[in-house]
């Protein structure tokens, strides 16, 4: 079975890991990770509060903000609405399709993923932080995926708004799905205020070493954009003239979400299956129908194997 629903970066830095020296790894209380994290994202280490894994950083921010109500610009990654709802926001969607300006509420959380979640549309934030600025909202934007493009962070709206929240979640990325470490970054004063209800110790010896090894490859961003945008650009053409393809998002990230016709995602996802390759289903993810497919970047075999399989359609 050929997998296109693995949402991991199909290829995997340069890390070798002793086993044998992990016992004697960590002394320095992240300082080690800390300094290679601020010198790849440009970012001071007293702007950086670490996380024992992605949900757990999603989890901390909101309840440490303790809001009324949070809106999430959709399709999301759904563990901030099922966070929001379990700590009792009042959860509100908006559906970024149609209209990413619907108003919200006074002094609310906002949750932006950019490069999007599924679709991977890099958005030019300037309007938004306008808006959110005039409704003195508290912004947390998702860069878990831009590290598979060369835009910009949105870190150079920290100096001048605040209360601005980046999360950033490496196991995609640095394609190692049991890598439990995430972070947000902040102004000093907020990441303080953070970091008073955290435990220090949270992070374990392994994913450490995995990520700061990761962070060494000096190479992989390179390699791993360039192979990942030549390899997108191979899938978009296969895609583009295929019969059952109506359209498909510009994507900044390793996700392409499709637009079918003449036949559903349930249609389509079987006629693959039954030629072992596999693709997600994304039904379960806010504002997505019947018609959408969600296909994540692979090696050129894999692509060269589903190109015959789609011509045979």
């Amino acid at each position: 079975m050929i997998d296109f629903s693995i949402e991991l970066n199909f290829l995997k830095p340069n890390v070798e890991l002793d086993y044998n020296k992990i016992h004697t790894f960590k002394t320095d209380k992240y300082t080690t990770l800390l300094t290679l994290l601020s010198k790849r994202y440009k970012v001071n280490n007293n702007q950086i509060e670490l996380f024992n894994g992605y949900s757990s950083a999603i989890y901390s921010i909101l309840k440490f903000l303790n809001l009324k109500y949070c809106f999430i610009y959709s399709p999301c990654n759904l563990v901030y609405k099922k966070a929001a709802s379990n700590l009792d926001y009042e959860v509100r969607l908006i559906n970024r399709f149609e209209n990413i300006f619907l108003p919200i509420k006074e002094q609310s959380v906002v949750v932006f993923a950019n490069p999007s979640f599924l679709d991977g549309t890099y958005y030019d934030l300037d309007k938004l932080f306008k808006y959110w600025s005039s409704k003195d909202a508290t912004v947390i934007i998702d860069e878990s995926l831009l590290d598979f493009s060369s835009e910009l962070s949105a870190l150079n709206y920290m100096k001048n708004y605040e209360k601005l929240y980046i999360v950033k979640d490496f196991s995609k990325y640095y394609s190692n799905e049991s890598l439990n470490i995430a972070s947000i970054f902040s102004n000093e004063k907020n990441s303080e205020l953070l970091r008073k209800y955290e435990p220090e110790d949270k992070l374990s010896n392994f994913d450490m070493f995995y990520l700061e090894e990761s962070f060494k490859d000096k190479e992989f961003k390179l390699i791993s954009n360039s192979v990942n945008i030549k390899n997108k650009a191979s899938l978009e053409k296969i895609l583009n003239s295929n019969k059952y393809v109506d359209s498909f998002f510009h994507s900044s990230s390793n996700s392409l979400l499709i637009k079918l016709k003449n036949i559903s995602s349930k249609e389509f996802k079987a006629k693959l299956e039954d030629k072992s390759i596999k693709i997600s289903n994304c039904l379960k993810y806010d504002f997505i129908d019947d018609s959408y497919i969600n296909i994540y970047i692979s090696s050129k075999d894999n692509i060269v194997k589903l190109e015959e399989v789609l011509n045979a359609f």
